[in-house]
Protein backbone atom coordinates (compact mmCIF):
# COMPACT_ATOMS: atom_id res chain seq x y z
CA UNK A 1 0.00 0.00 0.00
CA UNK A 2 2.77 2.36 0.94
CA UNK A 3 4.48 1.66 -2.57
CA UNK A 4 1.52 2.27 -4.39
CA UNK A 5 1.23 5.95 -2.39
CA UNK A 6 4.80 6.42 -3.16
CA UNK A 7 4.24 5.82 -6.96
CA UNK A 8 1.24 8.70 -6.79
CA UNK A 9 3.40 11.00 -5.20
CA UNK A 10 5.80 10.22 -7.77
CA UNK A 11 3.27 10.61 -10.31
CA UNK A 12 2.34 14.40 -8.79
CA UNK A 13 5.41 15.63 -8.30
CA UNK A 14 6.72 14.76 -12.34
CA UNK A 15 3.18 16.42 -13.62
CA UNK A 16 3.81 19.56 -11.78
CA UNK A 17 7.34 19.89 -12.46
CA UNK A 18 5.91 19.41 -16.25
CA UNK A 19 3.49 22.26 -16.28
CA UNK A 20 5.76 24.09 -14.15
CA UNK A 21 8.59 23.65 -17.40
CA UNK A 22 6.15 24.50 -19.94
CA UNK A 23 4.37 27.79 -18.18
CA UNK A 24 8.47 28.99 -17.56
CA UNK A 25 9.18 27.92 -21.38
CA UNK A 26 5.99 29.39 -22.95
CA UNK A 27 6.40 33.09 -24.39
CA UNK A 28 4.36 35.63 -23.19
CA UNK A 29 3.34 38.02 -25.90
CA UNK A 30 1.52 42.03 -25.94
CA UNK A 31 -0.17 42.47 -28.82
CA UNK A 32 1.08 45.04 -31.00
CA UNK A 33 -1.41 47.93 -31.33
CA UNK A 34 -1.30 49.65 -34.99
CA UNK A 35 -1.02 53.35 -35.11
CA UNK A 36 -4.24 55.48 -34.46
CA UNK A 37 -4.86 57.75 -37.97
CA UNK A 38 -8.07 59.60 -38.61
CA UNK A 39 -9.34 59.16 -41.81
CA UNK A 40 -8.82 63.38 -42.85
CA UNK A 41 -5.10 62.55 -42.29
CA UNK A 42 -4.97 60.36 -45.05
CA UNK A 43 -4.36 61.93 -48.69
CA UNK A 44 -3.18 58.88 -50.53
CA UNK A 45 -3.25 55.15 -50.23
CA UNK A 46 -1.94 52.51 -52.61
CA UNK A 47 -3.25 49.27 -52.42
CA UNK A 48 -0.37 46.41 -54.15
CA UNK A 49 -2.61 43.26 -55.05
CA UNK A 50 -0.29 40.36 -56.77
CA UNK A 51 -1.14 41.69 -60.32
CA UNK A 52 -1.58 45.03 -59.89
CA UNK A 53 -1.35 48.60 -57.69
CA UNK A 54 -3.99 50.61 -57.28
CA UNK A 55 -3.26 54.04 -56.09
CA UNK A 56 -5.83 56.50 -54.82
CA UNK A 57 -5.52 60.02 -54.53
CA UNK A 58 -7.32 62.81 -52.45
CA UNK A 59 -8.48 65.41 -54.24
CA UNK A 60 -10.69 69.37 -53.39
CA UNK A 61 -13.52 67.59 -55.18
CA UNK A 62 -12.91 64.34 -53.47
CA UNK A 63 -11.04 60.94 -53.69
CA UNK A 64 -9.55 59.94 -57.63
CA UNK A 65 -8.08 56.22 -58.48
CA UNK A 66 -5.14 55.79 -60.70
CA UNK A 67 -2.94 58.48 -62.20
CA UNK A 68 -5.95 59.07 -65.02
CA UNK A 69 -8.20 60.65 -61.87
CA UNK A 70 -11.35 58.22 -62.23
CA UNK A 71 -13.34 59.71 -59.31
CA UNK A 72 -13.82 56.98 -56.66
CA UNK A 73 -17.19 55.79 -55.22
CA UNK A 74 -17.85 56.92 -52.13
CA UNK A 75 -19.24 53.60 -49.92
CA UNK A 76 -15.78 51.91 -51.62
CA UNK A 77 -13.24 54.61 -50.00
CA UNK A 78 -15.46 54.47 -46.74
CA UNK A 79 -15.05 51.32 -46.52
CA UNK A 80 -11.40 51.06 -46.78
CA UNK A 81 -11.48 53.91 -44.61
CA UNK A 82 -13.03 52.63 -42.09
CA UNK A 83 -10.83 49.67 -41.46
CA UNK A 84 -7.49 51.50 -42.05
CA UNK A 85 -8.36 53.77 -38.88
CA UNK A 86 -9.62 50.98 -37.14
CA UNK A 87 -7.67 48.42 -37.72
CA UNK A 88 -7.44 46.56 -33.88
CA UNK A 89 -5.38 43.05 -33.24
CA UNK A 90 -7.31 40.62 -31.49
CA UNK A 91 -4.84 37.83 -31.56
CA UNK A 92 -1.28 35.96 -32.09
CA UNK A 93 -1.84 33.38 -34.46
CA UNK A 94 1.73 32.04 -35.58
CA UNK A 95 5.32 33.38 -35.77
CA UNK A 96 6.50 30.25 -37.66
CA UNK A 97 5.67 33.02 -40.55
CA UNK A 98 3.17 30.23 -42.70
CA UNK A 99 1.98 33.00 -44.96
CA UNK A 100 1.15 30.23 -47.64
CA UNK A 101 -1.38 28.89 -45.29
CA UNK A 102 -3.00 32.31 -44.34
CA UNK A 103 -2.52 33.52 -48.28
CA UNK A 104 -0.16 36.06 -46.84
CA UNK A 105 2.15 35.26 -49.48
CA UNK A 106 3.19 37.50 -52.57
CA UNK A 107 0.94 35.10 -54.71
CA UNK A 108 -2.22 36.08 -52.90
CA UNK A 109 -1.39 39.04 -49.98
CA UNK A 110 -2.77 42.18 -50.56
CA UNK A 111 -0.20 45.07 -49.73
CA UNK A 112 -2.13 48.30 -47.85
CA UNK A 113 0.09 51.75 -47.38
CA UNK A 114 -1.89 54.95 -46.09
CA UNK A 115 0.34 58.13 -46.56
CA UNK A 116 -0.24 61.51 -45.33
CA UNK A 117 1.78 63.38 -48.02
CA UNK A 118 5.23 61.46 -48.49
CA UNK A 119 4.97 60.06 -45.03
CA UNK A 120 4.06 56.48 -44.26
CA UNK A 121 0.94 56.49 -41.38
CA UNK A 122 0.40 52.70 -41.21
CA UNK A 123 1.43 49.56 -43.57
CA UNK A 124 0.05 46.55 -43.46
CA UNK A 125 -0.57 43.22 -45.36
CA UNK A 126 -3.79 41.28 -45.70
CA UNK A 127 -4.08 37.93 -45.95
CA UNK A 128 -7.40 35.98 -45.87
CA UNK A 129 -10.63 35.67 -43.66
CA UNK A 130 -11.17 33.29 -40.73
CA UNK A 131 -13.54 30.73 -41.32
CA UNK A 132 -16.30 32.64 -39.40
CA UNK A 133 -15.39 35.54 -41.19
CA UNK A 134 -15.59 37.48 -37.81
CA UNK A 135 -11.33 38.12 -37.96
CA UNK A 136 -9.14 38.51 -41.06
CA UNK A 137 -5.66 37.18 -40.63
CA UNK A 138 -2.84 40.12 -41.32
CA UNK A 139 0.62 41.03 -41.02
CA UNK A 140 2.13 43.94 -39.94
CA UNK A 141 5.40 46.17 -41.36
CA UNK A 142 8.59 44.68 -40.77
CA UNK A 143 6.61 42.39 -38.04
CA UNK A 144 7.03 38.53 -39.37
CA UNK A 145 4.00 37.30 -37.25
CA UNK A 146 0.50 36.44 -38.00
CA UNK A 147 -2.38 38.00 -36.32
CA UNK A 148 -5.97 38.04 -36.27
CA UNK A 149 -7.50 41.62 -36.82
CA UNK A 150 -11.53 42.21 -36.20
CA UNK A 151 -13.43 41.84 -38.91
CA UNK A 152 -13.91 40.66 -42.45
CA UNK A 153 -12.50 43.28 -44.88
CA UNK A 154 -10.51 41.50 -47.51
CA UNK A 155 -13.15 42.47 -49.99
CA UNK A 156 -13.07 45.71 -49.54
CA UNK A 157 -9.36 45.98 -51.29
CA UNK A 158 -9.74 42.77 -53.20
CA UNK A 159 -11.77 44.49 -56.52
CA UNK A 160 -10.69 45.96 -59.70
CA UNK A 161 -10.03 49.57 -60.81
CA UNK A 162 -13.71 49.63 -62.50
CA UNK A 163 -15.01 48.34 -59.05
CA UNK A 164 -13.68 51.12 -57.57
CA UNK A 165 -15.16 53.78 -59.83
CA UNK A 166 -18.08 55.58 -59.05
CA UNK A 167 -20.65 54.31 -61.51
CA UNK A 168 -23.48 57.49 -60.85
CA UNK A 169 -23.46 58.71 -64.45
CA UNK A 170 -26.58 60.93 -63.75
CA UNK A 171 -27.24 63.20 -60.99
CA UNK A 172 -30.09 65.83 -60.34
CA UNK A 173 -33.01 66.78 -58.87
CA UNK A 174 -36.27 65.84 -60.57
CA UNK A 175 -38.09 69.04 -59.57
CA UNK A 176 -35.17 70.70 -61.52
CA UNK A 177 -36.44 69.81 -64.54
CA UNK A 178 -38.38 72.07 -66.55
CA UNK A 179 -38.29 70.19 -70.01
CA UNK A 180 -38.04 66.68 -71.38
CA UNK A 181 -37.01 65.80 -75.65
CA UNK A 182 -37.32 62.77 -76.58
CA UNK A 183 -35.53 61.32 -80.51
CA UNK A 184 -36.14 58.36 -81.27
CA UNK A 185 -36.91 56.39 -84.84
CA UNK A 186 -36.76 59.91 -86.22
CA UNK A 187 -39.35 61.79 -84.52
CA UNK A 188 -39.12 63.98 -81.68
CA UNK A 189 -41.17 65.16 -78.62
CA UNK A 190 -41.37 67.43 -76.46
CA UNK A 191 -43.05 67.74 -72.75
CA UNK A 192 -42.99 71.15 -70.65
CA UNK A 193 -43.34 70.96 -67.25
CA UNK A 194 -46.58 73.05 -65.81
CA UNK A 195 -46.11 76.35 -63.88
CA UNK A 196 -45.64 75.97 -60.07
CA UNK A 197 -49.28 76.39 -58.71
CA UNK A 198 -51.17 76.26 -61.43
CA UNK A 199 -55.00 75.49 -61.35
CA UNK A 200 -55.43 72.85 -64.46
CA UNK A 201 -56.43 69.38 -62.96
CA UNK A 202 -54.48 67.99 -65.66
CA UNK A 203 -50.46 69.77 -65.42
CA UNK A 204 -51.23 68.71 -61.25
CA UNK A 205 -51.80 65.11 -62.37
CA UNK A 206 -48.85 64.98 -64.65
CA UNK A 207 -46.35 68.11 -64.28
CA UNK A 208 -45.85 68.09 -67.35
CA UNK A 209 -47.56 68.84 -71.17
CA UNK A 210 -47.26 67.95 -74.76
CA UNK A 211 -47.34 70.88 -77.39
CA UNK A 212 -51.17 70.66 -77.53
CA UNK A 213 -52.00 70.79 -74.28
CA UNK A 214 -52.48 67.54 -73.50
CA UNK A 215 -50.30 65.47 -70.62
CA UNK A 216 -48.42 62.38 -70.41
CA UNK A 217 -49.00 59.43 -67.90
CA UNK A 218 -47.62 60.79 -64.34
CA UNK A 219 -46.45 57.59 -63.55
CA UNK A 220 -44.38 57.04 -66.87
CA UNK A 221 -42.60 60.49 -66.28
CA UNK A 222 -42.36 59.90 -62.61
CA UNK A 223 -40.42 56.73 -63.98
CA UNK A 224 -38.31 58.08 -66.00
CA UNK A 225 -37.19 61.24 -63.84
CA UNK A 226 -36.47 58.72 -61.13
CA UNK A 227 -34.62 56.45 -63.22
CA UNK A 228 -32.46 59.41 -64.76
CA UNK A 229 -31.91 61.43 -61.41
CA UNK A 230 -29.53 58.49 -59.78
CA UNK A 231 -28.53 56.39 -62.90
CA UNK A 232 -25.70 54.34 -62.55
CA UNK A 233 -23.62 52.25 -64.98
CA UNK A 234 -22.63 48.43 -65.20
CA UNK A 235 -19.02 49.35 -66.10
CA UNK A 236 -17.00 51.94 -68.16
CA UNK A 237 -15.80 51.48 -71.66
CA UNK A 238 -12.13 52.47 -72.66
CA UNK A 239 -11.68 56.35 -72.41
CA UNK A 240 -11.63 57.08 -76.13
CA UNK A 241 -15.06 55.38 -76.58
CA UNK A 242 -17.05 58.32 -75.72
CA UNK A 243 -15.63 60.24 -78.95
CA UNK A 244 -16.02 56.94 -81.35
CA UNK A 245 -19.96 56.52 -80.03
CA UNK A 246 -21.02 60.07 -80.11
CA UNK A 247 -19.91 59.74 -84.15
CA UNK A 248 -22.63 57.69 -84.19
CA UNK A 249 -26.55 58.00 -84.16
CA UNK A 250 -28.05 57.06 -80.88
CA UNK A 251 -31.09 54.68 -80.94
CA UNK A 252 -32.49 57.27 -78.24
CA UNK A 253 -31.54 60.43 -76.93
CA UNK A 254 -32.94 62.06 -74.20
CA UNK A 255 -32.34 65.93 -73.61
CA UNK A 256 -33.97 67.42 -70.03
CA UNK A 257 -34.06 71.18 -70.01
CA UNK A 258 -32.11 72.56 -66.58
CA UNK A 259 -30.06 75.58 -65.97
CA UNK A 260 -27.69 73.65 -67.74
CA UNK A 261 -29.03 70.60 -70.28
CA UNK A 262 -28.35 67.03 -69.58
CA UNK A 263 -28.10 64.69 -72.35
CA UNK A 264 -28.22 61.15 -72.24
CA UNK A 265 -28.05 58.73 -75.49
CA UNK A 266 -27.90 55.21 -75.77
CA UNK A 267 -27.01 53.62 -78.90
CA UNK A 268 -27.99 50.19 -80.72
CA UNK A 269 -24.99 48.77 -81.82
CA UNK A 270 -27.20 45.03 -82.32
CA UNK A 271 -25.43 43.21 -80.09
CA UNK A 272 -26.76 41.30 -77.21
CA UNK A 273 -25.39 42.36 -73.56
CA UNK A 274 -25.00 45.93 -71.79
CA UNK A 275 -26.03 48.72 -73.88
CA UNK A 276 -24.04 51.46 -74.70
CA UNK A 277 -24.19 55.07 -73.90
CA UNK A 278 -22.83 58.41 -72.91
CA UNK A 279 -24.41 61.37 -70.65
CA UNK A 280 -23.12 64.82 -70.39
CA UNK A 281 -22.58 64.85 -67.06
CA UNK A 282 -20.36 61.88 -67.07
CA UNK A 283 -16.95 61.84 -69.54
CA UNK A 284 -16.80 58.61 -70.25
CA UNK A 285 -18.89 56.39 -72.29
CA UNK A 286 -20.25 53.47 -70.45
CA UNK A 287 -22.83 50.13 -70.73
CA UNK A 288 -25.66 49.69 -68.86
CA UNK A 289 -27.14 46.92 -67.47
CA UNK A 290 -30.13 45.45 -70.73
CA UNK A 291 -32.52 45.80 -68.01
CA UNK A 292 -32.01 49.05 -66.97
CA UNK A 293 -32.07 50.01 -70.71
CA UNK A 294 -34.96 48.56 -72.06
CA UNK A 295 -36.73 50.16 -68.99
CA UNK A 296 -35.59 53.68 -69.58
CA UNK A 297 -36.26 52.81 -73.85
CA UNK A 298 -40.10 51.55 -72.97
CA UNK A 299 -40.74 55.04 -70.46
CA UNK A 300 -39.34 57.20 -73.59
CA UNK A 301 -40.96 55.09 -76.33
CA UNK A 302 -44.59 55.46 -74.11
CA UNK A 303 -43.77 59.06 -73.73
CA UNK A 304 -43.34 59.71 -77.36
CA UNK A 305 -46.40 57.80 -78.86
CA UNK A 306 -44.89 54.52 -79.80
CA UNK A 307 -46.20 51.29 -79.31
CA UNK A 308 -44.25 47.91 -79.89
CA UNK A 309 -45.44 45.55 -82.64
CA UNK A 310 -47.17 43.13 -79.62
CA UNK A 311 -48.85 46.55 -78.92
CA UNK A 312 -50.36 47.18 -82.40
CA UNK A 313 -51.02 43.23 -83.07
CA UNK A 314 -53.31 43.68 -79.66
CA UNK A 315 -55.01 46.91 -81.22
CA UNK A 316 -56.11 45.24 -84.60
CA UNK A 317 -59.62 43.90 -84.18
CA UNK A 318 -59.74 40.57 -84.73
CA UNK A 319 -60.47 39.27 -88.22
CA UNK A 320 -64.20 37.01 -88.07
Amino acid sequence: MKKEYLILILLIVALSGYLIFKNQDRRHYTLPDPPKIKADQVDRLVVEKPDRSIAFTRKDQGWVVTDKAYPVDDTAMNQMLDVITGLRLSALVSEKQDVVRYELDNSHGIDVTAYDRNTSLLSFKIGKPVPTFNHTFVMLENDPSIYHAKGSFRQHFNKTVNEFRDKQVMDFTEKSITGITIQVQGKQTHLTAGEPGSDSPDESESGFRYKDGSTPDPKTVSNLLSTLSVLTCDRFLEDSDKQNLEMESPDLKITLENATPIVLQLFDLGEEGPVFATSSMNAYAFALEDYVAEDIRSWAHELAGLTSEKEEEEKEPAVQ
